[in-house]
């Protein structure tokens, strides 16, 4: 990670402000005098400079620093600017990267923000909810390359951040034995939508229907979008869409490439929910998430562990359909949780994270009135990426 002193910013073009912009990092956590290693936070350092038209064109003329930026620390923070509306997150965004995607196939339930195409809600589930770590759309064949989040309204109360994980130094974290393990037998998928998702469930995905995955309400526009994708799926009864498929669990990064965890097993595995919340209640000390880390997590092991054995809406395995164990995904969440960043929101905030290496969640909050927002790139065949066929698990160890 280079310091502070070997980062020389751009001058933006003359009619975008001849100053320098402000280029820092966040005091840590310890409050020792040091800093986090990311995001890299990026100022105003005059009044003029707070405006939206600054901000568009800072990023519009200086599109190479940024990618630089963004490539060593897989996440930028801009802050201090009169960010607004969403409409004011899609120009700014745009004037960077004009290129934005509307095609959702997450998890998630969401929809567009304001006079936007491209700016939606960043999960539309309450926000008590946790979200684990995950690369977004991870499991599919082309993810987002970037995504650009944005506090609207940042949380009062305790809670709701974006944390960021980066996940080449997760990659190193794993146990090489289950390395090893995921290398051979790969990741299995299977998600299941309704018709008509389940508001009253701590199963996030069966809050989302196969009509709003989709968009529509026709089944053949359906099996159409799925084929195009090459989502491999089937019609359970008459209303159920499953999709069942097996990926990689690991990527290598584009452009450096770097060995990345590349999957979703620590959002999709039926311990995930109560663990987020015990982890939640380890940070905040609020006993309500330990109350329902503690009832979900009895209630979870009864219906989804070894004594119903029912599958989540969203349900992972080993390539060959064994289930991965506790422990193995004890082992996940340690890595992922040793090497997440928790950044308390501000408002008018814009984050700019790679999705190729560099990983988001959501911290829980009884806070009602946060309000985030999120667009993302066109995405990238991760068969364009580099191969990872040759991926081994001495990779990125130099820098473990």
């Amino acid at each position: 990670m280079p310091s502070l002193s070997s980062i020389t910013p751009l001058r933006t073009e003359p009619h975008a402000g001849p100053n320098d912009i402000g280029v820092s990092l966040l005091p840590s956590d310890n409050k020792d005098g040091t800093f986090k290693s990311y995001p890299l936070v990026i100022s105003p350092k005059t009044e003029s400079q707070k405006s939206l038209a600054f901000l568009s064109s800072f990023m519009n003329h200086n599109k190479d620093w940024i990618d630089d930026m963004m490539l060593r620390y897989g996440a930028l923070l801009f802050r201090g600017f009169h960010v607004v509306t969403a409409k004011d997150v899609e120009d700014a965004v745009m004037s960077y990267e004009p290129n934005l995607n509307n095609q959702y196939r997450g998890t998630s339930p969401r929809h567009t923000q304001g006079n936007t195409e491209f700016v939606f809600s960043a999960a539309e589930v309450p926000s008590h909810y946790p979200i684990a770590q995950h690369i977004e759309m991870s499991f599919l064949p082309e993810p987002p390359k970037k995504l650009f989040f944005s506090a609207l309204k940042a949380p009062a109360a305790v809670g709701g951040e974006t944390a960021l994980a980066d996940f080449r130094k997760v990659y190193n974290a794993i146990p090489k034995d289950l390395r090893d393990k995921l290398q051979e037998k790969k990741l299995r998928y299977t998600r299941t939508h309704k018709k008509v998702g389940d508001r009253f469930t701590h199963d996030v995905a069966a809050m989302l229907s196969w009509s709003e995955l989709f968009r529509t309400n026709d089944k053949k526009q359906v099996e159409k979008m799925a084929a195009q994708e090459n989502m491999p799926m089937r019609w359970e009864g008459d209303d159920t869409f499953v999709s069942e498929f097996e990926t990689e669990a690991f990527q290598r990064h584009p452009q450096t490439g770097e060995a990345v965890w590349f999957n979703h097993a620590q959002v999709f595995h039926w311990t995930s929910f109560p663990a987020e919340l015990f982890a939640a209640f380890r940070r905040t000390k609020d006993l309500r998430y330990l109350m329902r880390a503690l009832l979900l997590g009895v209630l979870s092991w009864i219906k989804y562990g070894p004594i119903l054995r029912q599958q989540m809406a969203l349900h992972v395995a080993f390539g060959d359909g064994m289930p991965l164990s506790i422990w193995e995904m004890h082992q996940i969440r340690k890595a992922v949780h040793e090497n997440t960043i928790y950044n308390r929101w501000q408002q008018g905030d814009v984050v700019m994270i790679d999705n190729f290496s560099t990983s988001h969640g959501r911290q829980p909050t009884y806070d009602k009135g946060r309000n985030i927002v999120v667009a993302w790139s066109d995405p990238l065949a991760k068969k364009d990426a580099m191969a990872n066929e040759h991926l081994t698990n001495s990779d990125n160890d130099q820098n473990a």
